[in-house]
């Protein structure tokens, strides 16, 4: 197991948008990074695009999978010896947890809990030795639905005010060897995959509403990078939500 000089970071869900991003600064700013995702084409075009920036390497897991946290910090690890910080940027979920809650289909609530909260549990759980040894960070993206009440959103909103409820707890205890956490919130993100689904005539009325316009990728990523350097080395327990001014 090499042991490297250059701080690791581990991106869950890196082959979207805002993965990428945050990959593409990180990258620009000399760390090693360990791109995660579900699909081999998606990831190795992410891995591909960026690799003439600096040294990134694939990783492919199924969040499904209950030990597919554990299998991947242990990959990461094996291969860069370190693990300095762990983005999730994962989002994904059942069909059947969207709409007006009489619409929902009961019979996936429990999953979708499972691949949202549980997921980054464990993928916390997975990483808090290596984190510890260099005093890393954990950050989870959520999304407003978890801090702002909206029609349509219960149980999105759930799942997402579990996550925050565990990364500010997580952070206190965690605070004790040295880790970091916190859980960053956008709301609409212009250019990602939700925004398709969310079509153009929702962005275009989000846009209207948020008076310094809705954020992209490139505006959240330095944020990340940011919270995962020195500089915020006493900050910890943050939920912070970037949206333009959309919600305050």
């Amino acid at each position: 197991m090499p042991v490297t000089d250059q701080k690791v970071l581990l991106i869950a869900g890196g082959s979207g948008s805002i993965g990428s991003a945050i990959a593409r600064h990180a990258l620009s700013h000399g760390w090693k990074v360990a791109l995660h995702g579900r699909t081999a084409e998606k990831v190795d075009a992410a891995v591909t695009g960026l690799s003439y920036l600096g040294e990134i390497d694939g990783f492919l897991a199924d969040i499904w999978e209950d030990d597919a946290a554990e299998m991947l910090v242990a990959e990461v690890a094996e291969q860069y010896g370190r693990i300095d910080a762990v983005i999730d940027c994962t989002a994904t979920g059942p069909v059947g947890i969207t709409g007006l809650f009489p619409e929902t289909s009961p019979e996936v609530f429990g999953d979708f809990l499972n691949v949202s909260v549980g997921w980054v549990e464990r993928l916390a759980y997975a990483s808090h030795d290596f984190l510890a040894q260099q005093g890393g960070t954990l950050i989870a993206f959520v999304s407003d639905a978890g801090i702002y009440a909206a029609p349509r959103q219960a149980l999105i909103g759930a799942a997402r005010a579990g996550t925050i409820g565990f990364i500010r707890n997580f952070a206190v205890e965690a605070a004790l060897d040295g880790i970091r956490a916190h859980a960053i919130s956008p709301s609409y993100v212009e250019g990602s995959a939700s925004a398709q689904r969310m079509g153009s005539e929702r962005m275009a009325s989000a846009a209207r509403r948020a008076g310094l316009g809705l954020p992209t990728a490139d505006d959240i990523a330095p944020l990340v990078l940011f919270l995962c350097n020195d500089g915020a080395a006493k900050i910890t327990g943050q939920v912070i939500s970037v949206n333009g001014g959309l919600n305050a």
